[in-house]
């Protein structure tokens, strides 16, 4: 990251809040930390987590591919320079308008985990590649997504089959151990998995060469070293699919979205209100779970630092931290132990770069976070101001 210019914008008096600050060559340095920790795995970027068309328009032109949801997002994708080889699916569900247009720029794959959606994409993506979404264990993720998606290994063996009956080629297996994974275990266990059912497939006649480990990637591991690194998570990874896959080189695919553009972004927000409540002290902020911060409404524990000179000095106080918005559940956090902090006083957010605004919406009129983009090119840094 380059810290000196990051300092230097989020501490910038004349800066609107709220505002998003995004390091671009955070971003490209994490995704090489990808590539050296997966040696043979392909980057498949997941859209989802930040859509802004630079962070697209990176990972493509450093040679990953996209992984996408949508006919929005395809178009997107598209925009930015991804051709259909570079890009997959692996929402289980697709309408049919999406399937088609799919087919038609040559996506590479897309993912099944129904057999509904196997009939479906047989009909308006007749021979398309497939890969089938197997439920694993997501426990030690700060966000389970269990539950919605995923298959039992007897029901992959069926789809497998089933694809096959109906003219597509199904190619192999993805999983996702949950979004915030702070337990690197999960990938070897859903690896492991992963192979019993892959030879299973093949005593069927199925010739697999196709396997998606997902995301879940975390971020934060800087501010915290319980979180595990890329590094620890890719040695594991690495050492499963050598052990447990039967296949020498696999298409080995990683969907990294928090992991990739998490920790390239830092919130800034104002405090526009004070309150006390029964006893506890409130700070409303001019961002709050609807424009910015939906994901701590989900169960993620806000990671804040108050950007005063004179922080250190300043007495250690309990705070409930709110949005600006009339709706109750429109609290961020509550019981954090922060500096005394003062109407006019400015907090960061870090580890904000994915899904701050993506979730975010103006209700009650209350704008989301402005996008600033720090970017370095011949050794000269650069800002750019860009309104999201």
């Amino acid at each position: 990251m380059n810290t000196v210019l990051m300092d230097t914008t989020v501490n910038n008096p004349t800066l609107v809040t709220p505002a998003l600050v995004l390091d671009f060559e955070q971003i490209s340095q994490t995704y090489d930390r990808f590539s050296d920790s997966f040696p043979s795995g392909q980057i498949f970027y997941a859209v989802k987590a930040n859509a802004n068309p630079d962070v697209m328009r990176l990972v493509v032109e450093k040679g990953g591919g996209l992984e996408i949801a949508s006919l929005a997002e395809l178009e997107r994708s598209l925009s930015v320079g991804a051709i259909g080889r570079q890009i997959i699916c692996s929402n289980p569900i697709k309408n049919p308008t999406f399937i088609q247009r799919m087919d038609a720029e040559g996506v590479y794959a897309m993912v099944v985990d129904s057999t509904y959606e196997v009939e479906k994409v047989a009909r308006y993506a007749p021979g398309m590649r497939v890969y089938v979404r197997l439920a694993v264990d997501n426990q030690g993720s700060v966000l389970p997504l269990a539950g919605k998606f995923g298959v039992s290994s007897d029901e992959a063996l069926e789809l497998f089959d089933m694809a096959r009956e109906y003219g597509l080629d199904p190619i192999g297996l993805s999983f996702h151990v949950g979004s915030q994974c702070l337990r690197a275990q999960n990938w070897v266990n859903a690896i492991r998995a992963c192979g019993e059912i892959w030879e299973r497939a093949e005593a069927n006649g199925h010739h697999f060469h196709f396997l998606d480990i997902g995301g879940g990637f975390p971020a934060g591991n800087y501010h915290d070293e319980t979180i595990p690194t890329i590094e620890g998570i890719g040695d594991l990874t690495m050492d499963a699919v050598r052990q447990y896959i039967p296949l020498a080189n696999p298409m080995l695919i990683l969907e990294p979205g928090r992991g990739m553009v998490g920790e390239s972004g830092r919130l800034v927000v104002e405090v526009v209100g004070k309150a006390k409540r029964g006893g506890d002290e409130w700070l409303y902020l001019d961002a709050g779970v609807f424009n910015g911060m939906m994901e701590t409404f989900e169960g993620f524990p806000p990671v804040t630092r108050l950007l005063a000179a004179d922080a250190d000095d300043r007495p250690m106080m309990i705070y409930t931290l709110a949005g600006p918005s009339c709706d109750s559940c429109d609290v961020v956090g509550r019981n954090l132990e922060l500096p005394e902090i003062h109407i006019g006083d400015r907090l960061m957010f870090l580890d904000t770069g994915a899904y701050t605004n993506e979730y975010a919406v103006a209700f009650n009129g209350f704008p989301i976070p402005q996008v600033i983009k720090l970017e370095c090119q011949a050794a000269v840094a650069q800002m750019e101001l860009e309104v999201a």
